[in-house]
């Protein structure tokens, strides 16, 4: 509900009291707007009380969604549960004995943080349901890669001590996928030049810079789509036309890149796209 949608309850409310009404000396059928200033102190109090109510739905909407992310991460037994167990792991602690779980109560939140390496996970259940693969990255200045050699053994010891019994896990600690894009981008003459820069000096690089966004601000192990990048690329200013000739990619050790037909998820849970792998023909739209 917007603060307008409660204000107007509330001057509702109030301008259908008799004693108001009389104290007042308000008009029937006027509304409140047309019988108070907009700087009177009648309008300023309801519109500060009408600001507050909302800040109090906001707060409370705000924490429906984090009580529900917290009962779905935590679920037992389901692959969201391993993923939320993985960014709990602590590198360098030991479990209390006995349990799968840290003592922090002598550990600062800026400790507990630094010593957290695993910032995303996602947990894949095999098809025959025999294995649950756990994909894991950190976080380095806003770019993923993977965990540490010391962190990776430490982590498959922990996640050993916290599974259930009896679940097979396989962790997947891999470099970025490399993505690799072929575009031809028809341009507005008057805004972008034939290499894509700005005429105004502002950016050498939109395209590629929301190209490069885009990619980075997939959700971990989420989906990729022809489609959405190529919407993302439609809204940047001098951008007129664009259309995607070709979408691949490669994991691992692999050499040769295979087509994205519609949509792909990483191996490695993330994908990232060198200089020399986006081919970007730029077409004055004329």
């Amino acid at each position: 509900m917007t603060i307008a949608e409660i204000k107007k309850q509330i001057t509702d409310a109030f301008m259908a009291n008799e004693t108001i009404k009389e104290r007042y000396d308000l008009q029937p059928g006027k509304s409140f707007e047309e019988q108070f200033s907009t700087v009177s102190l009648e309008n300023i109090f309801f519109f500060c009380v009408a600001t507050a109510i909302s800040l109090v739905y906001k707060v409370f909407d705000q924490f429906k969604i984090d009580i529900l992310s917290i009962l779905k991460n935590n679920k037992a037994h389901t692959p969201n549960w391993y993923a939320t167990r993985a960014k709990e792991f602590q590198f360098g602690h030991e479990l209390i004995s006995e349990s799968d779980q840290y003592d922090n109560s002598a550990l600062t939140t800026e400790q507990i943080e630094a010593a957290r390496v695993v910032k995303f996970a996602a947990a894949i259940e095999a098809s025959d349901q025999s294995i649950l693969y756990l994909k894991v990255a950190t976080d380095n200045g806003g770019i993923k890669q993977p965990i540490k050699s010391a962190e990776l053994v430490a982590l498959t010891a922990y996640m050993g001590r916290v599974k259930d019994a009896g679940v097979r896990i396989s962790i997947i600690n891999s470099p970025a996928d490399d993505l690799r894009l072929e575009m031809d981008i028809y341009y507005n003459p008057l805004i972008l030049d034939s290499e894509g820069k700005r005429l105004d000096g502002s950016g050498d690089t939109p395209v590629q810079d929301a190209i490069r966004n885009y990619i980075s601000n997939l959700a971990f192990n989420g989906f990729y789509y022809n489609q959405s990048l190529v919407d993302k690329l439609q809204v940047v200013d001098g951008v007129e036309i664009a259309e995607l000739i070709q979408a691949s990619s490669r994991y691992g050790t692999l050499v040769n890149f295979r087509p994205i037909n519609a949509r792909s998820i990483p191996y490695a849970g993330y994908y990232q796209i060198a200089d020399k792998d986006l081919i970007l023909n730029f077409i004055p739209n004329e």
